[in-house]
């Protein structure tokens, strides 16, 4: 199987909610690749992938990650990588939202979260 160049233009990929796909599961089986809005206040209760590698990296706003219990704060430029069987959650505390680029491997993600193709 021959696998295409995906290029997707500013703002244009795939959207369900507040995340924006830029690499789905039709496009690799290697991984999905995100950029995630997280509204001001917002928080993402505790969660576990089992089967995957979840990594963040904040652009924008300041987020706190609670993994095993410990908050870690993390403002633009931290790289977050959350391994497979790791309970974990996230909240915007702050004003303004939190952009991050997110990054779960290997792919399926999207669909799990509804993406059809």
């Amino acid at each position: 199987m021959t696998r295409q160049v995906i290029v997707i233009p500013p703002g244009q990929g795939h959207r369900i909610g507040n995340v924006e796909f830029l690499a789905r599961s039709v496009d690799t089986p290697r991984f999905n690749f995100s950029i995630i809005e997280i509204a001001a206040g917002r928080e993402l209760e505790a969660h576990v992938h089992e089967g995957e590698d979840d990594a963040f990296y904040i652009l924008e706003g300041q987020m706190i990650f609670t993994v095993d219990g410990k908050d870690v704060a993390a403002p633009p430029g931290t790289f977050v990588l959350v391994p497979p069987g790791t309970e974990h959650a996230f909240r915007n505390k702050g004003a303004t939202p939190v952009r991050m680029l997110n990054i779960h491997a290997p792919a399926g993600f999207d669909r799990r979260i509804g993406l059809s193709e």
